[in-house]
C-alpha cells in the first residue's frame, strides 16, 4: 500500500542531450538550472544512466542545493526500478533515501519531499526514519490521509503498536470511504492476536472497494490465523488466474496449500508467480517450496533461474 514512486513518463521533445556532465558550474544559478533540466527530460526519456550522471555531478558542485539532491534521489530510485540484479537494487534504494535525506536536511522541506523521503526508507529498509518522515508530513498537511496512513504502517513495523493505532485511526477518520486504513488497521489487530475482529476488520474494507483484489489479501491472513484455510483457498481461487498473479496473492494460496498438506499446490503456486514476475527473488522462492516438496529436480531448475535474473547470494535447494 506504499505509495509507488513514479516517473514522468512523456516523452521529451526538440533538443534534449545534456552538455558535458563535466562542465556544470555549481555557482552559476543558470547552469544548475540547465542541468537540473536535463535530468528531468533525460529522466522522462527513460535515460536513466544518463540522468544520473548529471545528477550525481550536479549534487557535487552544488551540496548545498536541496532540489539538487531531490533529483538525485529520484534518478536513484529509477535506477532501483529498472534494474534486475537485487545488489544493484539494494544499492540505488539505499543511495536514494540518503539523497532524500540530504534534500530534507538542507532546507525547509514540503510536505510532499518528507513524504517522498519516507518511502525511499521505506523502500532502503529503514521504516523507522520513514515513521518519522510521515509524521513530520502529516504535521505539515494534517488534512491529507496519506501521510498518517503511511506513519502507521511504517510504525506497524518497528513494533509500536499504540502509535500506529493512533496513525491508522487518524487515517480512518480523514477518509472514512478508503478502505486502506481499515485493511491496515486488520492487519495490526491481527498482529495483537484479535484475529476474528481482524477478519470483521478486512470485511468491512472489502465492502467498500468490492472490486479491488488486493483487498481480499487482508481478510485471507485473518482467515489462515483462525485456521480457515479451505476458505481462503475459495476467497483466493475465486480469482480468475491473471488477478491471482501478485506476490501477497501468492504468498496466502501457497501458505493455504501448505497448512492443508499439499506442498506440491504450494510450490506450483509459486512456480506461477515466479515465471510472471520475473525477478530472481521469486525465482529463488520458487526453488525454496519445491524443495520443501520434496522435488529437487524442480528446485534446481528454479535455482537456475534466479542465477539467470542476477541472484548472487549463496543458495541451497
Amino acid at each position: 500500500m506504499l505509495l509507488t514512486m513514479a516517473l514522468l513518463a512523456a516523452s521529451p521533445t526538440g533538443c534534449d542531450r545534456p552538455a558535458d556532465v563535466g562542465s556544470i558550474d555549481g555557482k552559476d544559478p543558470a547552469a544548475r538550472r540547465a542541468a537540473m533540466s536535463a535530468i528531468e527530460i533525460s529522466l522522462r526519456g527513460a535515460r536513466i544512466d544518463e540522468a544520473l550522471r548529471i545528477a550525481q555531478r550536479l549534487a557535487e558542485v552544488a551540496p548545498d542545493d536541496a532540489e539538487a539532491f531531490e533529483l538525485l534521489a529520484r534518478a536513484q530510485l529509477a535506477r532501483a526500478t529498472s534494474a534486475t540484479d537485487p545488489v544493484s537494487v539494494r544499492e540505488s534504494r539505499t543511495a536514494a533515501a540518503a539523497a532524500y535525506a540530504r534534500a530534507v536536511a538542507l532546507g525547509d522541506p514540503s510536505a510532499g519531499l518528507l513524504n517522498a523521503a519516507g518511502v525511499a526508507a521505506q523502500f532502503a529498509g529503514d521504516p523507522q526514519t520513514a515513521a518519522h518522515c510521515f509524521a513530520r508530513a502529516a504535521a505539515i498537511d494534517p488534512a491529507n490521509p496519506q501521510h498518517p496512513l503511511f506513519a502507521g504502517l511504517a510504525l506497524l513495523q518497528v513494533g509500536r503498536i499504540d502509535d500506529a493505532r493512533v496513525a491508522l485511526t487518524s487515517a480512518r477518520t480523514l477518509d472514512p470511504d478508503s478502505p486502506w486504513p481499515i485493511t491496515a488497521l486488520s492487519g495490526l489487530t491481527l498482529q495483537t492476536g484479535d484475529a476474528q475482529t481482524a477478519l470483521t476488520l478486512a470485511r468491512e474494507a472489502r465492502r467498500l472497494d468490492p472490486r479491488n483484489d488486493e483487498l481480499r489479501v487482508a481478510e485471507a491472513k485473518a482467515l489462515r490465523a483462525l485456521a480457515l484455510h479451505e476458505d481462503v483457498l475459495t476467497l483466493l481461487l475465486a480469482l480468475p488466474p491473471e488477478a491471482r498473479l501478485t506476490e501477497a496473492i501468492t504468498w496466502e494460496i501457497a501458505a493455504a496449500h501448505e497448512a492443508l498438506g499439499d506442498k506440491d499446490l504450494a510450490a506450483e503456486a509459486w512456480g506461477v508467480w515466479a515465471e510472471s514476475a520475473g525477478s530472481a527473488d521469486s525465482a529463488v522462492e520458487a526453488a525454496r517450496r519445491w524443495t520443501a516438496a520434496g522435488d529437487p529436480i524442480q528446485a534446481q531448475s528454479w535455482i537456475a533461474v534466479a542465477r539467470q535474473r542476477g541472484w548472487r547470494e549463496p543458495l541451497r535447494p
